[in-house]
């Protein structure tokens, strides 16, 4: 995925965990990769984490909306309510309500993304991030005359390691087709 926040009119990314999107049974196993194609900073809109978040649960489960899709697709016509929204958020974890801002930013500010706990990863050009789909992470808007690009791939374990994609994630393979696999 390329990401690219341009001069002041680049936006935010609110709070989330990438496992929200990338979804595995038993357990989570998103591996985020992010490389700084610029330099991030505070004012080109860097990324924002909340230490020790990835310890927490998955909060919410973005999936295809059963009442859009019926029990299945016939070719690429879905079988139910086609009225409804084909994708919707799952709560997960009931104490998700200790996050208020789910899916928001938590303040448009440093002093209030700092209260919440988020701390800014400031990074070069070149630098790499890695961390797992559990990680609450966000980014503020570009305010500066400078572009913020990224270069983002993530990762999954799959059948060969006991990991599951589940079937109502809102990303699907068309049927008999699998994931690439690195190996």
């Amino acid at each position: 995925m390329y990401i690219f926040k341009q001069p002041k009119i680049g936006g935010a990314v609110t709070s989330h965990q990438d496992s929200t999107f990338l979804y595995t049974t038993p357990r989570q196993t998103c591996m985020g990769l992010w490389l700084a194609l610029d330099d991030a900073t505070l004012e080109n809109g860097c990324l924002w984490v909340r230490p020790k978040s990835h310890c927490e649960p998955v909060r919410r489960k973005f999936i295809r909306n059963p009442e859009h899709f019926g029990l299945g697709v016939t070719g690429n016509v879905p079988k139910g309510d086609t009225s409804k929204p084909q994708m919707i958020f799952e709560t997960l974890d009931d104490s998700s309500s200790d996050i208020p801002w789910e899916g928001k930013l938590p303040s448009p500010d440093f002093e209030g993304l700092f209260d919440a706990g988020f701390v800014p990863v400031e990074c070069s050009r070149g630098d790499l991030l890695a961390f797992v789909g559990e990680l609450d992470h966000l980014s503020l808007p570009n305010t500066s005359t400078h572009q913020r690009h990224t270069f983002q791939l993530h990762l999954v374990e799959g059948p060969n390691a006991g990991v599951e994609w589940t079937n109502s994630n809102w990303l699907q393979y068309p049927k008999g087709t699998q994931f690439l696999s690195i190996k």
